[in-house]
């Protein structure tokens, strides 16, 4: 009965407007925040930008403790505390706004096998690194550790991690080409083009989720540079970063709803 109760109540929250004090939390920057932690939290502001939903960016030092699931980025929309892209991506559907709505079944599944890739491989690989980096705090490497051997890439060498970085890449350049984002998905509305009207081309949830994780490896000073290095082999994909900088980041410093969200990204890759 409570599971029906709590079920039916977050119905209820879902099926509320999207309020202007909506906060996502993330651990402090520089001080604590780690470069996996640091994509996924780039990747929800950037998904929650191209939904046109304003959030305000909170550092909180027990930004962890606070996550329902302990982990983050999470967001409280309401009376709804919601963590982690997938979630609250399905959260977001749930009042009404998605990115991926246009793509039939086929694509929805590819869709989804690509972003299975990126958390594979590219997260995977975030997360290696903080292992291998003697500035990770003791705790988090102990605990990164146990989640490298569960899947079995302690006993991957750098090499061999930057590899699979370079395939994934490879896969992800291949499926951009020449498009804008990696699903052509046209909306309702026109836009000009080379002074004609064409269809609006709007991005889904793939193209947030690869920009917070490439745009964190490209703009964030590690010891080694060797994982950047593999990201700017690929000409379209650093493109594409720009491309969704500029049309959903770049400008927006002005307004306090995303002011922290333009912070969260230090560098530009447009300088």
């Amino acid at each position: 009965m409570a599971l029906a109760a709590e079920a039916f109540m977050t119905q209820l929250a879902a099926a509320e407007p999207w309020p202007e004090n909506a906060a996502l939390y993330q651990q402090l920057k520089d001080e604590q925040i780690l470069l996996s932690d640091n994509a996924s939290s780039l990747a929800v502001q950037a998904f929650l930008q191209m939904c046109n939903l304003p959030v305000r960016v909170v550092c909180r030092a027990n930004a962890e403790y606070m996550s329902p699931s302990g982990k983050v980025p999470f967001i409280h929309v309401g009376n709804q505390v919601v963590s982690e892209l997938g979630p609250i991506v399905q959260f977001v559907k749930a009042k009404g706004h998605s990115l991926s709505d246009g793509l039939d079944e086929v694509q929805k599944a590819e869709m989804k096998a690509y972003m299975e890739l990126v958390n594979n491989m590219l997260l995977t690989a975030e997360l290696y690194l903080q292992w291998c980096d003697d500035v990770t705090v003791e705790e988090k490497q102990w605990e990164i550790r146990r989640k490298m051997k569960a899947i079995g890439w302690a006993g991957k060498s750098l090499e061999q991690v930057l590899e699979d970085v370079d395939q994934c890449c490879q896969a992800l350049s291949q499926r951009l080409g020449t498009q804008p984002y990696f699903f052509n998905k046209q909306c309702k509305g026109l836009t000009f083009q080379y002074r004609r009207l064409v269809p609006k081309i709007r991005p889904t949830e793939l193209d947030a989720l690869v920009f917070g994780h490439l745009f964190t490896i490209l703009t964030t000073q590690l010891t080694s540079d060797e994982l950047s290095e593999k990201v700017k082999n690929y000409s379209n994909l650093i493109a594409f970063c720009r491309r969704i900088e500029q049309q959903y980041f770049e400008g927006h410093d002005k307004d306090s709803s995303s002011s922290a969200t333009s912070r969260s990204a230090k560098r530009s890759l447009l300088r």
